[in-house]
């Protein structure tokens, strides 16, 4: 045995970090060991080291594992390959400086490797195209071997190939649509394979849902979306059959009865993803995901949040009255202004699409009841009248543009026959049936409809809509590099939790994405960043910094004010009621409610300690007895006022942010609260220079 791997070894067995230093053995000898090495079982470890000499830019060792591509190639175990490749693919520096040798020997061989290993053919392929996503290398190499790979062949092989093609989707369908072409074609061939048809008929669901979300035309988006609904549906149903397809099947019927008006349909959908989800997260637990699928994980918070503001809409327009007018208008703006901020999964431009059936479904509404118009336009006239911090008036003033735009009767859709431009009264005709009867188009044909609707109302056409829609369940059935990863690990960690289910699930996941970003966005020291009115003889300031002179000591009530503004001024804040109350005796200093569901974020000040361990016996019992008469779920904000004159800087949000867990004695449920620090007394980056 080479005595790099001698080495190895050792120190794996003691347990201590691998590098090339720590292995302690001449340059000489590890470059001559490297390539055996990197052919055998030790092959991950050696791995570790390379990985740290990338990242610590360690010149002399690079040039020694520069030999690592050479050896890697004559891999045979699947363990070791993909454990080593997942450690090197897991630093932007080694996964650069090798990507080229490394992309070679992946793609050199392919389809003599499917043949006779399948199984490491597939994790070869896999890692050729992490690569080329993360444009360490060229594309134009991972397409030709996509182009040239076999129409059939091993099942293990097979099995694992509709995941890689999803992820080229994901990355190239807008680049090139050649290999667009390509991935499509092999994906439906898939899709009738008994080893594949199940993830290739989830990733032909992703690539409609896609086309569906990035498209500006109503016949283009409904028709996609509802193929995607197919291809997911199709999926679901299958022995096999996988939640997350469920989930998208539960999203498309969410947004396209809420287009059609069914407030209904539209709080049936939302509460299926739930459930799905809730089922997928049960299944996933305690499993290996690899990391750079995360993103699709990742959309699901995004959907779910979506969701949540498409059914509150649907229930404000929906209502015999409103009695808070101010709310109502927030709800259906905020639906509004979301269905363009949104953003699918492989594409980097907002979901136009979503918002091309969203848009029309809630500016009909405002036509039908002229009240709820009526409201809008004061709003937009006289946003002074709102009584909460800041009113949309941008957004009201532009569905305003657009609805004195539109040409309506007062049936809100002309009849095309009386219309005095033929083609516009077609088209007008043609989209209304797309966005309230997508799939009685495409079972009929657009002619066939059209003929069948001319004489029906959105009502009646609804409920063939509805009738078209059960034939077809009959046959068949966000981003942030910082916030994402971690709210991701939150939500994981929350699932182990038996009461983390449905609502709640949903709702809490959304307040803590929302806390997150609050705490994130104090981590940047600006004073634009902001929030709150205060009080007539207590104005706010700057809480976070160190006081000037003559300035007063901050204290938790900034702390609350700022937290409280920007829940109000946030995504959530059509959907939510913040308030300030006392709750157990004791004060609760910010309570979300999401119906009957209340979530309470306690507030505290510390100038001694800002240690975990401290913060969490001096504070989380409290906190968690606010839990007691409701969801077992809270959080506790602390702003911290110790020195930092020696601290050499701040830490940041991920070292400052853990779920805790509380059980009192004899009781039989831990109660679960997201503690984030707010670091207070803080100085000027520059200081640190000085």
């Amino acid at each position: 045995m080479a005595q790099l791997a001698d080495r190895l070894n050792a120190l794996a067995a003691s347990g201590q970090t691998i590098t090339f230093q720590t292995v302690s053995l001449p340059p000489q000898v590890v470059h001559s060991d490297v390539p055996e090495v990197a052919a055998g079982p030790y092959a991950p470890l050696l791995a570790e080291a390379i990985v740290h000499a990338f990242d610590e830019g360690d010149a002399t060792w690079i040039e020694k594992a520069e030999a690592f591509p050479s050896g890697f190639a004559g891999q045979t175990s699947l363990l070791a390959f993909s454990s080593a490749l997942e450690t090197l693919l897991s630093s932007p520096a080694a996964a650069r400086g090798l990507a080229g040798p490394l992309n070679s020997i992946l793609l050199d061989g392919l389809p003599e490797a499917i043949r006779t290993v399948p199984l490491l053919a597939a994790a070869r392929l896999e890692g050729a195209v992490r690569l080329a996503v993360a444009e360490a290398v060229s594309p134009y190499k991972i397409w030709g071997a996509l182009e040239d790979l076999p129409a059939d062949g091993p099942d293990d092989f097979l099995e694992r190939l509709p995941r890689i093609l999803g992820v080229a989707l994901d990355c190239w369908s807008q680049r090139d649509a050649a290999i667009t072409a390509t991935v499509r074609n092999l994906l439906q061939r898939l899709s009738v394979d008994e080893a594949a048809d199940v993830d290739a008929l989830f990733e032909l669901g992703c690539d409609r849902l896609r086309a569906a979300l990035t498209s500006r035309e109503l016949s283009v988006v409904t028709g996609e979306m509802t193929e995607a609904r197919r291809f997911f549906a199709a999926a679901a149903a299958t022995e096999e059959g996988r939640d997350d397809a469920e989930v998208y099947t539960a999203v498309c019927d969410a947004i396209l009865h809420f287009a059609a008006g069914n407030a209904e349909q539209v709080a049936t959908a939302a509460d299926q993803v739930a459930q799905a989800l809730e089922r997928r997260e049960a299944w996933l637990h305690g499993t290996h995901q690899p990391t750079w699928l995360q993103p699709r994980r990742s959309a699901e918070i995004a959907w779910g949040r979506l969701l949540l503001q498409l059914r509150a809409t649907s229930q404000t327009l929906n209502a015999p009255v409103w009695m808070d007018s101010w709310r109502a208008l927030d709800a259906v703006l905020d639906a509004y202004r979301a269905a363009r901020t949104v953003r699918p999964v492989g594409t980097s431009t907002p979901a136009t699409g979503l918002a091309t059936l969203v848009e029309p479904a809630i500016e009909d509404s405002f036509l039908r009841e002229a009240s709820f118009l009526a409201a809008l336009r004061h709003a937009a006239e006289h946003p002074q009248d709102y009584p909460g911090s800041a009113f949309d008036t941008e957004t009201a003033t532009k569905i305003i543009v657009r609805i004195d735009a539109r040409e309506t009767t007062s049936d809100t859709i002309k009849d095309p026959a009386e219309d005095d431009d033929e083609e516009g009264g077609q088209k007008a005709a043609a989209d209304r049936l797309h966005r309230i009867a997508p799939n009685l188009v495409r079972t009929l044909g657009l002619e066939r409809a059209l003929r069948i609707a001319e004489d029906l109302n959105d009502f009646q056409l609804a409920d063939l809509q509805g009738i078209a829609y059960t034939s077809d369940v009959a046959r068949l059935e966000a981003s942030d590099p910082l916030i994402v990863p971690l709210l991701d690990r939150f939500v994981a960690e929350l699932s182990s939790h038996p009461a983390f289910t449905a609502d709640v699930r949903t709702t809490f996941s959304a307040l803590v994405e929302q806390t997150l970003l609050f705490l994130k966005s104090r981590s940047d020291l600006t004073r634009t960043s902001l929030f709150g009115a205060g009080k007539k003889d207590d104005p706010p300031y700057d809480y976070r910094r160190k006081p000037e002179k003559g300035q007063r000591m901050p204290v938790e009530a900034d702390l609350q004010r700022d937290f409280h503004s920007w829940l109000m001024s946030g995504k959530l804040h059509n959907i939510v009621q913040v308030e300030s109350t006392d709750v157990g005796m004791g004060r609760a200093d910010v309570m979300v409610h999401f119906g009957s569901l209340r979530y309470l974020t306690e507030m505290k000040q510390d100038s001694d300690d800002n240690t975990r361990e401290h913060i969490e016996g001096k504070y989380l019992t409290q906190e968690a007895e606010y839990t007691n008469t409701n969801a077992p779920f809270g959080q506790l904000l602390v702003l911290d006022l110790t020195p930092k004159t020696g601290t050499e800087g701040t830490r940041r949000i991920d070292e400052l942010t853990w779920l805790a867990s509380h059980r009192p004695h004899n009781a039989e449920v831990d109660r679960c609260v997201l503690v984030g620090i707010v670091t207070g007394n803080r100085l000027t980056p520059s200081t640190y220079s000085q």
